[in-house]
């Protein structure tokens, strides 16, 4: 994968997105949270709770879809020219094993920027202890790829 240079790259959007303590809505919910990132590169952890975990056993796979969509869309803003957004438009998720507990890293990259879209790659790890866990013990729980739609803010009537 060729390195890709990021003309628009923010370090205090990446820190703020960092610094972060709740979002809103399912993410919050879910307890997803921000903990590493860099030019083209966002991570992502949460806690593996019981009451996400379906009557067999294993967490629902939509709160990995959910984990997915929200790094994959977010790795674009540190990025992106200030005040123009992202929106994924389409991915595809490879479930590779079932999750059954401890937490969930999902990492974001990057592979391919236009104008316009974006490809990014996401790999969620499932490791033991939840958030914060040593990023050596996890094992690849999914593969994602999506396409973001990135737009420019519309000028303003007047």
């Amino acid at each position: 994968m060729a390195d890709l240079e990021f003309d628009h790259y923010s370090q205090k959007v990446m820190d703020a997105f960092l610094s972060l303590d709740s979002q809103t809505g399912i993410t919050d919910f879910l307890g997803v949270r921000f903990t590493d990132g860099g030019p083209g590169r966002l991570v992502a952890e949460m806690e593996v709770r019981p009451e996400l975990i379906t009557m067999i056993g294993n967490l629902h796979g939509g709160v990995v879809a959910v984990l997915i969509d929200h790094v994959l869309g977010s790795v674009m803003y540190p990025i992106m020219p200030r005040g123009w957004w992202a929106a994924t438009t389409e991915y595809k998720i490879n479930n590779l094993a079932p999750v059954r507990g401890g937490g969930l890293r999902a990492e974001a990259t990057v592979v391919a920027m236009t104008k316009s879209t974006s490809v990014v790659r996401v790999d969620v790890t499932n490791f033991e202890g939840g958030p914060g866990g040593p990023s050596g013990d996890g094992r690849l729980v999914s593969i994602a790829q999506g396409t973001c739609l990135l737009r420019e803010p519309k000028p303003k009537e007047s």
